[in-house]
């Protein structure tokens, strides 16, 4: 069942859970994503996700942050007065149920959630700042799954640039296409790997291309491949 939020796709960045044991979105037996567990990112990791029937859900991962926003609510729904507010916050969450615009607040020690109307999106924009720079982008692109930070040193990476760097910029698909090849049929097909996905261990491992393959310990079996390929191609 589509997910309430694709609706805001081309609005609001959506992003979908990952399962930190494999780096990847859920997916069943046959690697089919099986999951449409998304959610709006907002500014500092704030979230608003779908409860269902129209019902949104707004999470603030910061007790102070949710506090300051609900006093903000407050007193433009409902014109609570903020200075009546010590240490508890039951009148607030009272007068904000009450007007109607917010529903069920949550809170612990750490974090702040509560419901409202889809309608009343804009509004709650206002306070949680949803992200709009990659709005197009699909919650299930790879473009949205971790990565890793990792260099390959600097030595050894002079070995990948003297074959490419005088490669005109059309020709660099060649480059992609001879390292996929290379991960599939050495890579895949070793003693290291051929008895798990490819695709599953490079997610897992957070890095793509020539990186999971110096990762994996195949930089120099990479570099005569590419200079023999290269050749073959005669470029």
């Amino acid at each position: 069942m589509a997910n309430y939020l694709m609706r805001y796709k081309g609005i609001y960045r959506l992003k979908a859970h990952v399962d930190e044991s494999t780096n990847d979105f859920p997916r069943d037996l046959n690697g089919v994503i099986d999951s449409d567990d998304i959610y709006i990112k907002c500014a500092f990791n704030s979230q608003i996700y779908s409860y269902g029937r129209g019902i949104l859900i707004a999470y603030i991962p910061s007790i102070g942050r949710g506090h300051n926003i609900l006093k903000a609510l407050g007193k433009r729904l409902c014109g609570f007065d903020i200075s009546t507010i010590k240490i508890d916050y039951k009148p607030l969450y009272d007068a904000l149920i009450s007007e109607g615009t917010i529903k069920n607040i949550m809170e612990n020690d750490e974090e702040i959630e509560f419901r409202f109307h889809a309608k009343n999106i804009d509004l709650i924009a206002e306070y949680l700042k949803p992200l709009t720079a990659g709005a197009s982008i699909s919650p299930f692109s790879t473009k949205n799954l971790p990565k890793l930070d990792y260099s390959i040193p600097v030595d050894e990476l002079s070995l990948y640039k003297n074959l490419t760097d005088g490669i005109p910029k059309e020709d660099m698909i060649l480059i992609s296409q001879i390292t996929r090849r290379f991960i599939n049929d050495k890579i895949a097909k070793s003693k290291q790997y051929r008895s798990k996905n490819i695709r599953s261990e490079m997610r897992k491992s957070m890095l793509k291309g020539k990186e999971f393959i110096h990762y994996s310990g195949f930089w120099n079996q990479y570099i005569e491949y590419l200079k023999k390929e290269l050749n073959n191609k005669n470029v």
